[in-house]
């Protein structure tokens, strides 16, 4: 049988733990504050550091902040616009050769189905010229 009231004692027992819970939840907040803080102070402070070290010397971060300041923005944006296409039609490629040996199986089987005295092309499983053929 379910009770429906709780006495004076369960009452008072189940406030005593939410009061804890809450307690303890607050002190978890105020910790996860302080190790946030605590690791942004210490990035700046390394940060500060590591420029103190190299201030007045010449280094290769020297070097490269000099190039970055005589690279033009628009010769940036093309570098990075064409370095980004050539990245993504190499994964393209990758993807349809994929592809292809993927389903080269099934194609295979509904081309022989359809037309019995069909002749192989002769590529390769990704879809590519034989090295043979090539030359």
């Amino acid at each position: 049988m379910v009770k429906k009231h709780k006495s004076k004692t369960e009452l008072e027992a189940e406030i005593k733990l939410l009061k804890k819970y809450n307690f303890a939840e607050a002190i978890s907040g105020v910790l996860q504050t302080i190790a946030r803080w605590t690791g942004g102070v210490l990035i700046a402070y390394f940060g500060y550091r590591t420029v103190q070290a190299l201030a007045g010397q010449v280094t290769l971060a020297d070097i490269g902040l000099r190039f970055l300041a005589d690279v033009k923005v628009s010769e940036a944006v093309a570098w990075l616009f064409g370095g980004s296409g050539l990245v993504l039609a190499a994964r393209q490629r990758k993807l349809r050769r994929d592809t292809v040996e993927r389903l080269e199986g099934r194609i295979r089987e509904l081309e022989k189905a359809s037309d019995p005295r069909r002749t192989s092309s002769r590529l390769t499983p990704r879809g590519e010229t034989r090295p043979e053929d090539s030359q």
